[in-house]
């Protein structure tokens, strides 16, 4: 469970005062076994009919999520934030992959809408194709925002995605041809992607790199084959439902706007796109976590409808 020391206590004092958690604002920590994993989330339960489900990226964790989801717990939505195989308080005996990822995301929200909840999913970063695929399994979800939407097919979408063009272009081609037992060993994800991009705050970045359940962590290399080997379940021009809002920042060094737009462009269901001014991939910025935010809740109260 999270404690005091760990990174985003530090992380907190850094955000816009309206972003962090307060005494009423706690999430309730709590674990649920999907196949076979224990899986970490932070639930912020209002016992309303809307729950939103936040997915993090790459080097992230569900409590780092908190600064978008304290705003929509206040607003008066449930909210869970989990923390996905690999990351924060999640406990995994086998080999994760990227399809884990969708079954945790699938499976957390399954459980809300047989509740008989109107569910919408967020993703950030990675975590945004996590939820575009979760939403191809249940198209009945009211709605899909994200802030990136990166088809690692493209080869352009990876180079912006590894640390170097090199790691781009041939560093999944031979992990891919390793002996199955070497793609297990576990290297730093700040030596395969570009997390000195992950945030333009450089204090607050100096806090995340340190995080040893996030960006400070290691991941397995067949974990990094099956994500950027992945296809998504549906192809964009297949996507028509649910409705899809991206917020995206307007300042994101890792992958700029017009990356996420060549698969953005492409979806077929009602779609709006709001970029966050001044923000960062990981957008702490205050102008752009308010433009987030209210973009968030006009999507969230309208339905996904304009």
């Amino acid at each position: 469970m999270y404690t005091e020391k760990d990174a985003w206590k530090e992380l907190q004092s850094l955000l816009p005062s309206r972003n962090q958690i307060t005494d009423d604002s706690k999430p309730c920590e709590k674990y649920r076994t999907i196949n076979g994993m224990e899986i970490h989330l932070d639930e912020y339960e209002n016992d309303a009919n809307i729950s939103v489900v936040i997915f993090h990226g790459v080097g992230g964790n569900g409590r780092l999520l908190s600064f978008l989801a304290v705003p929509l717990a206040r607003a008066g939505y449930n909210v869970l934030c989990p923390d996905l195989p690999g990351y924060g308080y999640s406990r995994c005996q086998k080999r994760v992959t990227y399809a884990d990822w969708i079954e945790v995301g699938s499976k957390i929200t399954g459980d809300e809408m047989a509740k008989g909840r109107k569910v919408f999913l967020v993703g950030l970063s990675a975590g945004g194709m996590l939820a575009y695929n979760v939403a191809c399994r249940h198209q009945d979800v009211s709605g899909l925002i994200v802030t990136n939407l990166l088809d690692n097919r493209d080869e352009e979408v990876r180079i912006y995605s590894a640390k170097n063009k090199f790691q781009a272009k041939y560093g999944i081609r031979l992990v891919g041809l390793l002996p199955s037992f070497l793609r297990s060993f576990k290297v730093p994800i700040k030596m395969v992607t570009n997390m000195q991009a992950l945030v333009n705050n450089k204090e607050v970045l100096e806090v995340l790199l340190k995080d040893k359940r996030g960006a400070g962590s290691k991941v397995n290399l067949d974990f990094l084959c099956s994500m950027m080997n992945s296809v998504p379940l549906l192809e964009p021009a297949q996507f028509k439902r649910p409705p899809v809002l991206m917020v995206h920042p307007g300042r994101d060094m890792w992958t700029p706007l017009r990356i996420s737009e060549k698969f953005f462009a492409k979806i077929a269901a009602p779609k709006r796109k709001v970029v966050l001014k001044n923000g960062g991939h990981f957008p702490v910025e205050e102008e752009a976590l308010i433009q987030m935010e209210e973009a968030i809740l006009c999507f969230i109260q309208k339905e996904g409808l304009w």
